[in-house]
């Protein structure tokens, strides 16, 4: 008597081999999806890390004078004016002293709203990225997978928004507003835009304000 698979035992194998073959799609497509999910959390990741490196330029084309960066008129919250007294010329909140934060000596303004943007072709200050689009490109061998996202754009827009809040308050509430302000403010704006043709675009967005820096104390040898 010769030994071979029985009727049950061949009818279990084709249904084991019918099953293996068809979970086969279901995983390629999570595997699709877990590609795709990470190279979007890349993405996302890329932006944050433009939006941080903008955001350590100075603030305005004006801010620096001698090698300091100082804080600048601007036509926003009148309790954000500057006032002179005993010498110093500071605002609500400045510490009087040599070394801390303050106006500039001339009382340099900020640059106006329709002025913002590139200058003389330098990136010096937070608004030279307004309208600036940088692509992020991804290899040949990305961009062949079957989702096929392509090079993204990355472009920033740079304005100033309302700074109005009650400064004389004993606790301050400031609720940042993302529209437009029609004139200068302490308060600028970067929005960061991240788009590609085969994606769902998505918005980063931060804020600068005009408050200057304190002078480091040196250590005289």
């Amino acid at each position: 008597m010769r030994k071979a698979a029985s009727m049950l035992e061949l009818i279990i194998a084709i249904v084991v081999m019918g099953i293996a073959v068809m979970t086969l799609p279901i995983l390629l497509l999570k595997t699709q999806s877990n590609n795709a999910y990470t190279l979007q959390q890349e993405i996302i990741l890329a932006a944050r890390t433009k939006m941080g490196d903008t955001l350590t330029y100075r603030w305005d084309e004006h801010s620096l004078v001698d090698d300091k960066i100082f804080v600048l008129k601007t036509n926003g919250d009148s309790e954000l004016n500057a006032t002179i007294a005993s010498g110093f010329i500071r605002r609500i909140g400045h510490v009087k002293g040599d070394k801390r934060r303050r106006f500039s000596p001339d009382l340099n303004s900020s640059t106006p709203v329709a002025n913002l943007g590139p200058d003389g072709g330098d990136l010096d200050d937070i608004d030279d990225f307004d309208g600036r689009v940088d692509t992020l490109e991804l290899s040949p061998q990305t961009t062949s997978l079957d989702y096929h996202f392509t090079d993204f754009n990355l472009t920033t827009k740079v304005v100033y928004i309302s700074d109005n809040a009650n400064y004389n308050a004993t606790n301050l509430n400031f609720t940042f507003d993302t529209n437009a302000s029609t004139t200068t403010s302490s308060i600028k704006m970067l929005t960061l835009k991240v788009a590609g043709p085969n994606s769902i675009p998505f918005t980063v967005r931060s804020y600068s304000c005009n408050i200057g820096e304190s002078e480091l104390l040196r250590k005289a040898y």
